[in-house]
């Protein structure tokens, strides 16, 4: 049986009821179960399927109630032409090489990691927080976790090491039988230690310098250890004790860790797994580059490989950091990496270790979801499908608009804003001034201190810390940010029902809402009508892009199901059960029952 395409199409955006379908079924956990015979999918769309979990899915996303007094049976047959048809998009996609495409690769590895990371989490982290017997038995045997009652002497030096030789002195004279409260009162710099004459108190093993850890596994009281040099001087250790606490409490210790650091445990493990490093010479050429080229100039200067050879003074630089099977190039630094806020902005790379955590946010993803799979996640049938709708509505979203046409010109879209000048009509609203604070409090004992006086000058609130916005909407403010609000009547929302008794000057009581507390001037209102074609055309553009959109897949979908063979079995589709709100009425009872 052929589906029928006279079926009418709900809405004007179709390619956004299809796609909204993807990310309905993207949450299904589980196939719907049927009896031995009605196994199966419910319908073959050229090499792919329709099964019952995806009827049931776009029931949930588009409503589990017949429109328009359709049955059920009419209403189950236009669900399963929307599965059909997104079916027949995702095919088009994969014909035309999107799968393959390298922008949509790395947008299906983002929807990859997102799924996958939820099931490692479940499935691999949470399991591995509490150790097993024999693991708890190596941590106590490492001696990581052993509580030690420290003195401590700090040597401060500088980035030249000036004084270490003289930390070397101390650590030799300590060690044999100098007085080590003098010798912490004479050098260090811990002031509360050196005031106790030495003495930390007690601190974690593997919260010492990880040089001495090792050291500490068989220390015995008075041993002295050291100097270790880090980035604030020189560091010399000697054991004033051992604190002794009970396996209970060392198990809850490794627990509590563990779950603080679950993820960045995992990503680290996942680094190390695929050996994460950087190419020292073109590290050290990209730093170089970094601190002398702007990113857009870098990236000009690039070839599509992401390299550059080197012309006069301007180095050249490759790949600057490789995981296994992984390359990292500038280019992707800038563009994936970066955490530069403009592409004007000079990157703050400044040595190996700053480039390899940009790196690492270049792969995480790919490496979490290579991760995952070989571990075999992705062979789970639930995951496996999750992953496969992930694909298909990045490659079909990535067809569609790359074949919308291009944007209409400023006179174009005015043209367009006055044909459909009923759409961009502005409602009647107040404004107010409003300033949005963290908590009650604070916004209380402002709005006492405003009141009768108005709001400060914006020289005086940039002064006090807060952020002036131009253009934000009811709903778009946040904590220390002040804007001029149009809040429209009629709205349900705290700040209209705060404003709607006010007259110009008076202020609402400190107002909560999702965002924070509000203080809010009433100034004015602004009477119903249409938006300047200014105003009007960011929604007007959405719109113009939504009907292009719209219009070339419905062309598609008209030949793709010209040429496309869509079998369905009808007593699987029929076997197919949704929730559904009971009927009130007899004649609903009625047709429910159809």
């Amino acid at each position: 049986m052929k589906c029928d395409p006279t079926q009418p199409v709900m809405g004007r955006n179709r390619v956004g009821i299809i796609l909204a379908l993807v990310a309905t079924l993207l949450g299904s956990k589980a196939e719907a179960k049927l009896p031995p015979a009605l196994r199966g999918p419910i319908a073959t769309v050229g090499e792919r399927t329709v099964e019952a979990i995806d009827i049931e899915r776009a029931a949930l996303s588009l409503g589990a109630v017949p429109p328009n007094g359709m049955t059920a049976r009419a209403w189950r047959r236009t669900l399963l032409e929307r599965c059909v048809d997104r079916e027949l998009l995702a095919a088009e996609a994969e014909r035309r090489g999107l799968t393959d495409d390298p922008q949509v690769d790395r947008a299906v590895t983002l929807r990859e990691f997102t799924i996958l990371m939820g099931a490692l989490y479940q499935r691999v982290l949470v399991p591995a927080i509490q150790p097993t017997p024999a693991e708890f038995d190596s941590i106590k045997s490492a001696g990581r976790y052993r509580w030690l009652d420290l003195d401590y002497i700090l040597l401060r030096d500088g980035s030249d090491m000036e004084r270490q030789r003289l930390a070397q002195k101390i650590a030799f004279n300590a060690k044999k039988g100098a007085r080590w409260d003098s010798l912490a009162k004479i050098y260090s710099g811990h002031p509360p230690s050196a005031a106790a004459g030495g003495h930390f108190g007690p601190v974690l093993v593997k919260d010492l310098d990880p040089a001495s850890q090792e050291s500490m596994r068989n220390a015995k009281v008075g041993d002295v250890f050291g100097p270790y040099s880090g980035p604030y001087g020189h560091e010399v250790y000697k054991v004033h004790g051992w604190v002794e606490v009970g396996d209970d409490s060392t198990m809850r210790l490794v627990v509590e860790e563990r779950t603080r650091l679950i993820y960045e445990n995992y990503y680290n493990s996942v680094f190390r797994k695929y050996h994460l490093v950087a190419d020292t010479l073109n590290a050290r050429n990209a730093i170089q580059i970094f601190r002398d080229e702007p990113p857009d100039s870098i990236l000009a200067s690039l070839r599509p490989d992401g390299t550059r050879p080197g012309l006069g003074i301007r180095p050249a630089v490759g790949i600057v950091a490789r995981a296994e099977g992984v390359g990292v190039t500038i280019a992707e630094l800038i563009q994936i990496g970066r955490p530069g806020s403009t592409f004007s902005d000079r990157i703050p790379i400044h040595d190996i270790h700053d480039l390899l955590v940009s790196a690492a946010r270049v792969v995480l993803h790919g490496l979490v979801v290579r991760d995952a799979r070989e571990r075999g996640l992705d062979k789970d049938p639930v995951l496996a499908r999750q992953l496969r709708l992930a694909q298909d509505e990045v490659a079909t979203r990535t067809m569609v608009a790359r074949a919308r046409p291009a944007d209409p010109s400023a006179t174009a879209l005015r043209a367009y804003i006055e044909k459909n000048a009923s759409r961009y009509q502005r409602p009647a609203a107040r404004t107010a001034r409003v300033a949005m604070f963290f908590s009650a409090d604070s916004a209380r004992e402002t709005l006492k201190a405003w009141n009768g006086i108005g709001f400060p000058p914006d020289s005086t609130l940039k002064e006090h810390g807060y952020r002036l916005r131009n253009h934000a909407e009811p709903g778009g403010l946040f904590p220390q940010q002040v804007a001029t609000l149009a809040v429209p009547e009629g709205s349900s929302d705290p700040l209209s029902l705060a404003l709607r008794a006010l007259s110009p000057g008076q202020f609402a009581p400190a107002t909560q809402t999702i965002q924070g507390w509000a203080v809010a001037m009433m100034t004015g209102r602004v009477e119903a009508g249409p938006l300047s074609p200014e105003e009007a055309a960011p929604r007007a553009l959405r719109d113009w892009r939504e009907e292009m959109e719209n219009k070339w897949v419905n062309d598609q979908l008209e030949r793709l199901r010209a040429k496309t063979p869509v079998s369905v079995v009808p007593a699987r589709l029929e076997a197919v059960r949704y929730a559904t709100p009971s009927p009130r009425t007899p004649a609903a009872k009625k047709r429910a029952a159809r």
